[in-house]
């Protein structure tokens, strides 16, 4: 998908290789389609390019703008445009190709070529004014303006916070996916009317949606996966509470899928479910080893410039990075003094780390401080894991010993889940201790009945298991791994068919595993034909399961359903 980021990339790669080179030629599915030699139209629009040179590029958004004098070409990647210069790639944007080219311009030295791209040829003087107008709007313009950004997302009072976000004349280059990123890291329901959002909440959103997209734009520069620094968009759980990630298509532009995590996203700048150290810098994430946060002063929210009330300096912790007052001698996400935090920033990775790094970090520093076992202090274990809820609400589970009664010594806990303990079978009473599951956490669907002295299934466990025992999705023989389900885009007979390919990341070390998926569909009972795959998008219990249904249009479909159990991905 091209983003304002990707699009940048493109006018830069564009601008250093054919700068003042003249156009020899024009062709392409644009130039065919206006050539119409039976109604005397021999030539297009694009024959005025024809002898000029290449003056000046310039990108807004998503659009890319190349200036010949007085005439501009102006070109719009859509959902998968990609270009090419003597058949090369010179970005990382994984476009799409076509057989035929949307746009072919022969320049005096090099070929210019554009894919799954409209062009259309304008006037210099009007997309220069457009260009003026909004680049420091542009979400990865060098000159964004924060405030400016802030006052005119006001301004839309009445709207739906997802369509504001995408609307390319208040934030220019802002696509689906770093809107769902941008929502989730300030803590917003995309739901919610710009009217309900306080301007400090606003300012905050406008902060995060600039800060994914300078990220956005690192990754498609230096071809890294992007997916590592995803949280939310194309997933199923949530990066911060792992809770259910609710999938469902909202606002003008339908077409987008939205995904947000309900008990996340509270609009509110704190979340009332678990710390979020990723909505207050999220650049903190992914900075080098040596290097600091590459972040304009006027784009700081107002929260952390509201938090410096004595005068005294923020200061980031080196644990979660949380930005924290100058007045807090402890950080408020993981209780690390303030002066244990110049420690050696070696230790911060390139990845967006999760709440569990930073916790697990606070556990080392809890057994570390203690002279006997780490269990023997649960109270300080709580009120470092968890400053923010009263002591108590963490559950005990009683242990048992060879006979069966229980233990007097309480399990040892991270974030409210048992660790340590293992599925075991005594050999002479046959009793099984709690079942646990990666990393020593207990399977929330085990509940342990202590009178009987045996753990006891939930139905949602049984349920679950029996789905996961009856997949449908092969292992990719050459990784061992579940295959990714996809549709098939291109037009002709395979049209929008499902087919099973290698999931492994990045691309470039895919193997080329392929297999029909639909071929294992239901066959519609009254018309005979392969079930369609679908998901429903409807907000509640069922939301994200995946389904089979009539293939034929709405208007002529007929009862047919079927829960696509098993087919999960």
């Amino acid at each position: 998908m091209v983003e304002g980021p990707g699009c940048k990339i493109k006018g830069e790669k564009i601008k250093s290789k054919l700068m003042r080179q003249a156009v020899k030629a024009v062709s392409g599915n644009a130039v065919d389609r206006e050539i119409k030699p039976k109604k005397g139209l021999v030539t297009s629009q694009f024959d005025v390019l024809i002898g000029r040179a290449l003056t000046g590029v310039q990108t807004l958004g998503k659009e890319l703008f190349m200036y010949f004098g007085d005439v501009c070409l102006r070109v719009h990647f859509l959902m998968a445009g990609s270009f090419r210069v003597n058949g090369q790639a010179l970005d990382k944007d994984y476009g799409k190709l076509t057989e035929t080219p949307s746009l072919q311009v022969n320049f005096s030295t090099d070929v210019l070529t554009f894919y799954k791209s409209a062009a259309q040829i304008r006037e210099s003087v009007s997309c220069s004014s457009r260009y003026d107008a909004l680049h420091d709007l542009d979400i990865c313009s060098p000159v964004f303006n924060h405030q400016r950004a802030v006052t005119i997302v006001m301004e839309q009072s009445d709207r739906q916070v997802c369509d504001v976000l995408l609307d390319q004349t208040i934030l220019p280059g802002v696509g689906n996916i770093i809107k769902n990123e941008a929502l989730f890291d300030s803590g917003i329901k995309p739901s919610s009317k710009v009217q309900q959002l306080s301007k400090e909440l606003v300012s905050h959103l406008v902060k995060m949606t600039r800060d994914f997209s300078l990220i956005f734009y690192k990754c498609r520069k230096t071809g890294t996966n992007l997916n590592q620094y995803m949280k939310i968009y194309n997933k199923r759980k949530c990066g911060q509470c792992e809770g259910k990630v609710t999938i469902t298509r909202i606002g003008d532009d339908s077409e987008r899928v939205t995904y947000y995590c309900p008990n996340c996203q509270t609009n509110t700048l704190k979340s009332q479910v678990k710390v979020h150290p990723c909505k207050n810098s999220l650049l903190g994430w992914v900075q080098s080893a040596n290097q600091k946060p590459e972040i304009n002063s006027a784009n700081q929210s107002s929260e952390v410039n509201s938090a410096n009330q004595n005068n005294e300096e923020d200061w980031s912790c080196q644990i979660c990075t949380l930005i924290n007052s100058g007045t807090k001698l402890r950080c408020e996400a993981c209780m690390t003094e303030r002066e244990a935090t110049h420690t050696d920033k070696s230790k911060t990775g390139l990845k967006r780390k999760s709440s569990t790094d930073f916790s697990e970090q606070s556990v080392k520093k809890v057994k570390e401080s203690n002279d006997g076992p780490p269990v023997r202090n649960l109270d300080k274990m709580e009120s470092v894991l968890s400053p923010r809820l009263p002591l108590g609400n963490i559950p005990r589970l009683p242990t048992l010993t060879h006979s069966g009664n229980t233990d007097s010594q309480k399990a040892r806990q991270t974030n409210g889940n048992i660790v340590g303990k293992t599925l075991s079978k005594n050999s002479s009473t046959g009793i099984k201790k709690p079942q646990t599951g990666i990393g020593g956490h207990q399977n929330k669907d085990v509940k342990m009945n202590v009178k009987a002295g045996a753990p006891t299934v939930s139905k949602k466990m049984s349920q679950d298991s029996k789905g996961q025992g009856a997949s449908k999705v092969p292992l990719c023989p050459g990784h061992s791994k579940p295959c990714s389900m996809t549709q098939t885009r291109k037009k002709g007979d395979n049209f929008l068919r499902w087919f099973f390919s290698c999931g492994v990341y990045p691309r470039s070390k895919q193997c080329k595993f392929f297999q029909w998926a639909d071929e294992k569909f239901p066959i519609c009972p009254n018309h005979g034909k392969p079930a369609a795959f679908r998901t429903v998008m409807k907000e509640g219990p069922n939301n994200g399961r995946k389904f089979f249904a009539c293939p034929l249009p709405k208007q002529k479909q007929c009862g047919f359903f079927e829960w696509a159990e098993g087919f999960e991905v």
